[in-house]
């Protein structure tokens, strides 16, 4: 299947007025299949903004190419395959009202009449802002307002979404409620997205796969669980007891026990790796240590976020 997105070689530096050249992005390719959740991360400075306006256009490349559908990046033709979503801009007019907004980007878009009406219709019933339409952007809450950005962003049915930081500032059930309405979306629409965000909770609700670049050049591409690589199979065991005095943490050769923090004598915590020691029956033998002074136990896995510094760490000169 061909790449809905390519980017090649794509490299971009700036000449500053002391001679100096600063390398924003350099060397990075990466290919973007249709129907795919692909995150686009990396720490602040990595070259991701750079790198999405080149995609858009915004920005030609110092070397490399770059094509959105086929199309060379930043052509009238390209353009009409992406549909941008930025958290911290917006493509609404505070002044007019949500329906107003549409119809202009519509008619840009050179979507009119009938067929105009029914995709307003069809996406302001999917994303939940049915009963928005008729309220000026202005009087909208943010969470309201974003849903809204959304729908203006794929009137014109783009076969890619570049989404800037979607979520931020939404409370968390507004947040999880737009992750939900772009999931139904993409999967009525079949769509591919692009996401960046470093809110990894959006990462990890949206997309299967992840590109992690880090000064400009690209240090992962696969799989998210893949991203997590040695940490995959770490677990953390958070075990609450009844009486403090007594209950000793457990002695076994593949449980690593963690040190008693100084005021939670009634929480003991351990780490387990599932692949030495499977899962269930480093439960039994916690259980049986503990008996009945075992009020309560929490598993968690290791978060994506401390996956992330981890591997920005190691790239660090």
């Amino acid at each position: 299947m061909s790449p809905t997105l390519r980017a090649r070689n794509l490299s971009k530096w700036f000449d500053t007025e002391k001679g100096s050249r600063f390398v924003a992005v350099k060397d990075l390719s990466f290919d973007l299949i249709a129907g795919e959740s692909v995150a686009f991360l990396g720490p602040n400075g990595a070259g991701k903004s750079t790198t999405i306006k080149i995609l858009c256009g915004i920005l030609t490349p110092s070397e490399g190419s770059a094509e959105v559908a086929g199309c060379k990046a930043g052509t009238k033709n390209a353009n009409r395959e992406l549909g941008l979503v930025f958290g911290t801009r917006s493509q609404l007019y505070m002044h007019m009202t949500v329906v107003q907004c549409l119809n202009m980007i519509a008619e840009i878009y050179y979507l009119t009449g009938s067929s105009k009406r029914s995709r307003i219709d069809e996406l302001a019933q999917l994303f939940e802002i049915t009963d928005l339409l008729n309220k000026r952007v202005r009087a909208l809450s943010l969470g309201q307002r974003m849903r809204c950005e959304v729908v203006a962003a794929l009137l014109h049915r783009p076969k890619i979404l570049l989404a800037d930081e979607p979520t931020i500032g939404l409370d968390i059930i507004a947040k999880n409620r737009l992750r939900e309405l772009i999931l139904r979306w993409q999967k009525e629409e079949k769509s591919t997205l692009l996401l960046t965000s470093h809110d990894l909770s959006d990462v990890e609700a949206l997309c299967s796969r992840c590109v992690l670049i880090d000064h400009g050049m690209k240090r992962f591409d696969g799989p998210i669980d893949a991203l997590k690589g040695d940490l995959s199979d770490l677990r953390r065991v958070r075990i609450t007891v009844s009486d403090a005095g007594t209950s000793q943490l457990i002695n076994h050769s593949r449980i690593s026990a963690l040190s008693v923090e100084p005021g939670e004598e009634f929480t003991h915590r351990y780490e387990i790796r599932t692949r030495a020691l499977p899962m269930a029956e480093a439960l039994g033998q916690l259980s049986v240590h503990y008996g009945d002074r075992l009020q309560d136990i929490q598993i968690n896995e290791v978060s994506l976020e401390e996956v992330l510094q981890k591997r920005y760490e190691s790239h660090r000169v």
